[in-house]
This record gives structure tokens, C-alpha cells and sequence, in this order.
């Protein structure tokens, strides 16, 4: 078997190149870094809608009213539209709803977005979800948007296993950002005559048109490959009302169920410094169960962590209990909301929108924040 290395010198050199590498992060501090708006110009649709979060953090201005933001199973949970729509005829004035989604849960994630669209505009009501990675580990698209020079201090009380993953996600993420220093990425145009991947792909609306949300006009797919069910438009007979969403206190905490397990250190870490960013900024904080397609027959809203102890006193958590929310419906109708076992379709989402909006335009109205 032949060497790796002809000699000494060659070894020596290729020693010195992985070094160089390695340190790369360390060498371009944040005067040196490309803006930040490269970070989400560079994210690829298929990942989420990052092309228009790009647009709605860099390139726009004014205060946001309501902000949904999380992975997939918030980003097709809530049609925004019809938010936008209710909350501006409530306020006798023009309203400002936007949804930030993308594949793949992970408190990292939604706290370093929610940091870059606050240093930008005002949100006044954050709605995120429940759903947490249970791997402590970043969020896939770290090496987008950790950036060593920027985010160092952000690490500060991880465990060091979960700094050196970090520091490797920066590493990972630097030949795009060398290069987003000779040329930068140019941002999305969104030409209504021009289909995103999502409308290709999933058949949702333009993310303009959805204000962010993932308003999927496509049947029940039984697995990630299989082809899905038509869609079929249904709105549910049901019997469930608006009062059925309940709001988590002692008086509806026979309505919850938790589970046991908590958030790894990692995601508890994130959540806490979202948090204290939406309390800095002045953000009323609501978090919002959707229910998956197992759950349908749960007479409780179960969600994945005992979120009283994980959050302050003054944030909301919202949900309402699948066998209320399915009342009287067969299997076959239930999939009819759904475009797989965890994601609304258009069915669902605009039947679970109507349900909670009175609840979130309540809370809204309440003025109860940090």
C-alpha cells in the first residue's frame, strides 16, 4: 500500500493546510465577515422559505404584528393570510402578519433568525411551536448561519462537546462565506409568473401570496416518497368552537397533558436566550400546539416537554384537544387535513386557523408583555 505522503515536506504542508483551516473561523472576526443578509440568500427553497425570510429581515421595514416562526409542523399549522386579514379588521387598520418556517425543528435555529429580525423590526406578538430536537446537536443548516466571529459569545454555558460542534458548523460554513466576500449572493425575485420549489414540488402558494406560510394544496401522503391522496377541498362538521382552545392555567390544566422528558441541554439553552430576546424586545410570547395525525383521537393536548416549568409566567400556551378538534370525523376525513401524519394541508390549516385566531387576537389584544 502506497504512503499518503511522498515525504516529509508533503506531510508537513498538508499538516499546515488542515491548521489553516481549522483556524479559519478564528481569523475573520465580525469586522471582516460579509454582511448577514448572506446568510439567508445563500439557504437553498428546499430547506424552508429563507429566500423570503431574506426579504423580510434585510430588505423590509415597519413593525411586524405577528410573527409565526418554527419548523414545518408551525410553518403549514397557521394560514397567515386569513391572520393578517381578522387581526386588521380588529384593529381598524392595516395588519402585518408573516410566517418564518423551514424543515427540521431546533430552538438554535428559530433564536438566531429571531435575533437577526429584531435587530431589524419590531415584532409584537412571536408565536413559536412545541417541537424541539431531541438530538443535541446544531440545527442542520447551521453552517449557513453560525458564524464563529459573530455568534461565539452565543455559546457561552454550553457543554464543550456542543461548542466544538458549533465551531465545526462555522468551519463547514466558511468557503461560502469567504465567498459571499468576492461576490455577494443576490437576493430572490419573486416574479408571480416564476414557481418557487414549494409550488413545484408541494403545490403551496407563492410565499408572497401565503405571507410565509406553507398552504399546501395536496392529499395525504402516506410516506415521503409515496404519491399523495388528490386533494379534495373539505371543510370539517365538527361541532368544536373557538372556546374549545384552551390557554394553559389551573383552571385548563386538566386539558394538557406533558410528557416527562425535557428539552437537551442544547435546545433548553436556545429557549432560554429566546426568551430573554423576546423580553428585551418587548415581544408578547405565545407557543402554539399543532396536533400531529397520531394524536387525532388524544382527548389531551400532549405536548413534548412540561413547558409551565420552561417558560416565564407571562407567555401563553395554546392549543386545543385533538378528539374535540376531530370530533365526529372517520379516519378517512382526517386525512383529508392533512398532507402527511404531522403537517396540516389546506384543509386543516384554515379549519385550525379559524379555531385558535380568537384565542391569538385575544392575547394580542391583551398587551401582556415582558
Amino acid at each position: 500500500m502506497r504512503p499518503a505522503f511522498s515525504s516529509t515536506r508533503q506531510a508537513a504542508a498538508f499538516g499546515l493546510l488542515l491548521l489553516a483551516v481549522l483556524l479559519l473561523p478564528l481569523a475573520f472576526p465580525r469586522s471582516l465577515l460579509p454582511p448577514r443578509s448572506e446568510v439567508y440568500s445563500s439557504i437553498w427553497w428546499a430547506n424552508g422559505d429563507f429566500p423570503y425570510i431574506d426579504q423580510q429581515v434585510f430588505r423590509t421595514n415597519g413593525e411586524i404584528d405577528v410573527l409565526f416562526i418554527g419548523a414545518s409542523h408551525l410553518w403549514g399549522g397557521i394560514n397567515t393570510p386569513e391572520v393578517q386579514a381578522a387581526l386588521g379588521r380588529a384593529l381598524g387598520r392595516p395588519a402585518v402578519a408573516r410566517t418564518f418556517g423551514w424543515g427540521g425543528p431546533g430552538y438554535d435555529q428559530m433564536y438566531f433568525i429571531t435575533a437577526d429580525l429584531l435587530a431589524h423590526r419590531r415584532v409584537r406578538l412571536l408565536v413559536l411551536d412545541d417541537v424541539y430536537a431531541d438530538s443535541d446537536a446544531p440545527h442542520a443548516l447551521a453552517p449557513h448561519w453560525f458564524r464563529y466571529g459573530d455568534d461565539w459569545n452565543e455559546l457561552a454555558g454550553l457543554p464543550s462537546s456542543l461548542k466544538a460542534a458549533y465551531y465545526l458548523a462555522s468551519i463547514t460554513g466558511m468557503p461560502r462565506t469567504l465567498l459571499g466576500l468576492v461576490r455577494p449572493n443576490l437576493p430572490a425575485e419573486f416574479d408571480p409568473h416564476r414557481k418557487t420549489y414549494w409550488e413545484i414540488h408541494s403545490h403551496e402558494l407563492n410565499p408572497v401570496a401565503s405571507l410565509g406560510a406553507g398552504i399546501a394544496q395536496i392529499g395525504f401522503r402516506a410516506a415521503p416518497l409515496a404519491e399523495p391522496d388528490p386533494f379534495v377541498p373539505f371543510t370539517p362538521q365538527t361541532g368544536a368552537r373557538p372556546a374549545d382552545v384552551c390557554v394553559y392555567s389551573p383552571a385548563t390544566a386538566s386539558n394538557f397533558s406533558f410528557a416527562t422528558d425535557a428539552p437537551p441541554p442544547g435546545q433548553r439553552h436556545f429557549l432560554r436566550k429566546f426568551v430573554a430576546l423576546a423580553q428585551t424586545n418587548g415581544c408578547q410570547l405565545v407557543m402554539l400546539h399543532v396536533p400531529t395525525f397520531a394524536e387525532r383521537r388524544s382527548t389531551k393536548i400532549v405536548t413534548s416537554a412540561r413547558w409551565p416549568d420552561l417558560l416565564p409566567p407571562n407567555a401563553a400556551l395554546v392549543g386545543i384537544p385533538p378528539a374535540t378538534l376531530f370530533h365526529g370525523l372517520s379516519d378517512e376525513d382526517v386525512r383529508k387535513l392533512y398532507s402527511d401524519s404531522v403537517h396540516f394541508n389546506q384543509n386543516g390549516q384554515e379549519y385550525f386557523t379559524k379555531l385558535v385566531l380568537p384565542t391569538l387576537l385575544r392575547l394580542y389584544d391583551s398587551g401582556k408583555t415582558f
